[in-house]
This record gives C-alpha cells, structure tokens and sequence, in this order.
C-alpha cells in the first residue's frame, strides 16, 4: 500500500489504497470517503479563510475543503455518498486565551463548509491540547489517531 505523507496546503484524493498520513495542531484535516468505490481523500490546512499576504490558497479551510471535494467530484464521485472524518483543530499553544484560537476556527469552518453539501461528519478528534499524527486508509475509511 502507498504511504502518502501531507503537508500543509496539501490535497490527496486516491482511487487506490494508500495510508495517508499528517501531523497536526492548530491544524486541520478534513478526510472524506466514498465506502461504496473505497475512493478517500484528505487535506491539510492551517487557516480558516483567505487572508491577505496568504501565498498559497489551499493553506486555508475555505479554499482546502472545497479543493477535496472538487477533487471527488472530478473522479465522477456522488458528494452524496461521502462521509467526513475531521482531526486537528488543537489548542496547542498556549497564553493567547480564548480571544485567538486558531484551532477552533479551523475547526467551525470544517463543519460549516461539510454541512453545506450535506456530508455527514462520522467522526471527529478536535481541540485537544497536544500534536497529533493521523493515519487515514483511503480504501476502508479507517482512521488511527496517535498523540504527539
């Protein structure tokens, strides 16, 4: 099986088995999946929306997510058939209370943007206080979580 390692600003959506894998904090990744074809897909994002002096767009949740579900449709998958999976969105750096949590926001626009096309969140490993690493089987839609 392919061992796919996603950075941020990354987008991944395999026809074949792979492990796609990611380290995130404030950060997060969207996994999607269509367990009729066993097709998924994930992304890596450490903004909620575009920002001036953003070189790459992707770096952010609004043009991420929209990317991987682009990247399904464009493999003649039904968005109505995908499930999500979302991970990350950590409150990992600490003294800035509430007023800047990255992570949480990260997260709000995951949820918004998912709930817009009607795909429903199967599971979710969000705000923790530590790194996590994520292993997503595009094949089964299995994901495994490990603290950093």
């Amino acid at each position: 099986m392919k061992r796919i390692i996603l950075n941020i600003g990354d987008i991944v959506v395999s026809e074949k088995p792979a492990a796609l894998e990611t380290v995130l904090g404030s950060c997060v990744s969207v996994c999607l999946w269509d367990g009729e074809l066993g097709i998924g897909g994930m992304n890596h994002f450490m903004l909620p929306n575009v920002m001036d002096g953003i070189k790459n767009s992707l770096y952010c949740g609004s043009e991420s997510i929209e990317s991987l579900v682009s990247g399904f449709i464009k493999a003649g998958i039904d968005v109505n058939k995908l499930k999500a999976k979302i991970f990350g969105g950590g409150k990992v750096i600490k003294g800035f209370g509430d007023h800047l949590d990255i992570g949480k926001d990260n997260v709000k626009i995951a949820k918004k943007i998912l709930s817009g096309y009607g795909i429903p969140i199967l599971r979710e490993f969000t705000h923790s206080d530590y790194g996590i690493k994520v292993i997503f089987y595009s094949a089964t839609g299995k994901a495994f979580v490990k603290q950093l």
